[in-house]
């Protein structure tokens, strides 16, 4: 289904367009799509630094090491756990506050 979009024009002082871009760009966002994000009430989060790449590497290196299958899944299941929760927006703190609620760049 096609969208239709209706553009907007926002005059941001130069403190906001400066915050507004380095927050986007922190993200690995544009400026609209962090406007989007945030009319949904949700916070996006800067993308993680090589720490959290490596850990994620280790991790991932550990689970195909394990030959039981079920400890394999529980494994798998703390994985996705910690990706949720250093990727996925949480809702603003007038909304729950860190709660993953779902893709950074979904509509």
């Amino acid at each position: 289904m096609k969208k239709n979009y209706h553009p907007i024009k926002i005059n941001f002082t130069e403190e906001e367009h400066e915050l507004a871009t380095e927050t986007a760009r922190k993200c690995g966002l544009t400026v609209v799509e962090l406007c989007r994000i945030q009319l949904r009430n949700r916070q996006p989060k800067p993308i993680p630094d090589r720490a959290y790449r490596e850990t994620l590497e280790l991790l991932y290196e550990l689970h195909n090491q394990i030959k039981d299958d079920e400890m394999a899944a529980k494994l798998r299941a703390v994985i996705l756990h910690f990706q949720r929760r250093m990727l996925l927006p949480e809702r603003s703190e007038a909304n729950g506050g860190h709660e993953p609620v779902g893709d950074q760049g979904a509509d």
